[in-house]
């Protein structure tokens, strides 16, 4: 048996936000499964498209993802994705919230995920 180093947890998070640093929200409530590829219904919008998230690690292994949707009219939100690519990709991440949000034009959203890599 052997183990991660704390180092190699540090990596795992770096590569993690690296390969995966974009952010959309979406207005579909159908409930995440394992095999989700994308979301249900992507907000394109009114400054609710897609963004390449602020992203950060800190204490061991810990990876996180910020970002800022300024919307400039009506938006709805109930779905949060993390995703490869500013369109299509690969999705790392799928959450739905348990109600909808919904903002108007010089409402903000901000969107904060964080993942931790330890040891079992």
């Amino acid at each position: 048996m052997g183990t991660i180093t704390n180092a190699g947890l540090d990596s795992m998070a770096t590569l993690l936000i690296g390969a995966y640093p974009y952010v959309a929200t979406g207005t579909d409530s159908t409930a995440e499964v394992n095999t989700d590829a994308a979301l249900g219904a992507e907000n394109t919008l009114y400054g609710s498209a897609r963004k390449a998230a602020t992203t950060s690690t800190s204490s061991t292994g810990i990876a996180t993802w910020n970002v800022l949707f300024p919307f400039t009219g009506s938006v709805t939100v109930r779905e949060i994705g993390i995703f490869s690519a500013s369109s299509s990709g690969t999705m790392l991440y799928r959450r739905v919230l348990a109600a909808n949000r919904t903002y108007a034009d010089g409402d903000s959203m901000e969107i904060t995920v964080t993942h931790t890599y330890a040891r079992s």
